[in-house]
């Protein structure tokens, strides 16, 4: 698994590239760590995530409380309908903020 990061103005946008299971779940949280530390506005973006797990959610939520214990802004965005329906069930689509595009995001971080 790859994970992109690019910083457009003072967002960074981390974007997965591929599955995110069990078996890369450690690294992709290492890199959503890694961004999260970075900077205080963070959008995900899934427009290259072809599959998300149970143990890929984990590391969506470990990265949205850690974005709220530091008062920092977490987006998730890009995000295809297969994805969008594994955060539906979950109810992740309730407790994180999940919009359309990266224009979405700089809106809703102000």
């Amino acid at each position: 698994m790859e994970v992109k990061a690019v910083t457009e103005g003072d967002i960074l946008i981390v974007t997965p590239v591929g599955r995110v299971d069990t078996s890369t779940a450690k690294s992709f949280e290492e890199e959503v760590m890694k961004a999260l530390a970075q900077a205080s506005k963070v959008a995900i973006s899934f427009s290259e995530i072809n599959y998300i797990s149970s143990a890929g959610l984990r590391v969506i939520l470990m990265a949205g409380k850690k974005v709220a214990s530091t008062q920092g802004k977490m987006a998730l965005i890009n995000m295809p309908e297969k994805i969008f329906a594994v955060f539906k069930m979950s109810g992740f689509d309730k407790i994180l903020k999940i919009v359309p595009t990266l224009e979405d995001a700089k809106a809703l971080f102000g």
